[in-house]
């Protein structure tokens, strides 16, 4: 009886996460629907929580093998890629177009590329920091523009590891990480939605990199092991 009751739960709790995601799509495909970043971001965050969860009861109550909490991780990592395009690629509070290929003209391609493109590395970067030192920018501006590069791709720093044993090299995350980011950037520049930006490069890379040599330190990997369950 008590297996059954975990049974209905764990199922239960993968039911609501797959109706909250289709209502998130909803959300972005549906003009009458609106719901700001802030609410899809904690929507997401339940979503992530329900499948933990789901995984939990199966592995620690009803025995199940812990290949299922790869597949949970591969959820959870699917969900945070499509965040990250959807954040870098549709969010309207953030100017972004979507991918819509524009109609280029001279005036409009030279305007872009005065103001949203860059290829000189750390010249974004110093400009916010010069300019929030000296009160010109906010602390709004300045925490998207750098702590924002800087944190939003920290998550691929454990998930890719962890999910395909090739990306346990630095190597070869260092190099997967540059083209996931690079593709990005270069979808911004032919939308317009955005900003082509070298630094957001360097601090997306740099961000994720951090996670990826902090997850190494013995004590914090056998902590993400446990917080996994895979010990």
């Amino acid at each position: 009886m008590k297996n059954k009751v975990y049974g209905y739960l764990s199922v239960f709790c993968y039911v609501v996460s797959f109706l909250i995601l289709l209502f998130c799509i909803n959300v972005k495909l549906i003009p009458s629907f609106y719901l700001n970043t802030q609410g899809r971001l904690v929507l997401l965050s339940i979503v992530c929580i329900m499948i933990y969860i789901s995984g939990y009861i199966l592995v620690n109550k009803l025995n199940y093998t812990k290949k299922i909490l790869r597949v949970n991780l591969i959820i959870y990592f699917l969900i945070y890629t499509v965040t990250i395009f959807s954040l870098t690629l549709f969010d309207e509070i953030y100017g972004r177009q979507g991918l819509i290929i524009i109609d280029w003209d001279k005036n409009l391609l030279n305007n872009y590329l005065t103001n949203s493109f860059n290829l000189k590395p750390f010249h974004t970067i110093h400009l916010f920091i010069k300019g929030y030192i000296d009160g010109i920018v906010s602390y709004k501006n300045f925490s998207i523009n750098v702590i924002g590069n800087l944190t939003a791709f920290m998550p691929y720093g454990l998930f890719l590891p962890i999910i395909f044993k090739n990306m346990r090299k630095y190597y070869n995350f260092l190099i997967i990480m540059i083209l996931i980011v690079v593709v990005i950037e270069l979808l911004q520049f032919v939308t317009m939605s955005g900003s082509c930006d070298i630094d957001d490069l360097i601090l997306n890379v740099l961000g994720a990199s951090i996670i990826y040599f902090v997850s190494k330190i013995k004590i914090i990997n056998k902590l993400i092991n446990k917080i996994f369950l895979f010990e």
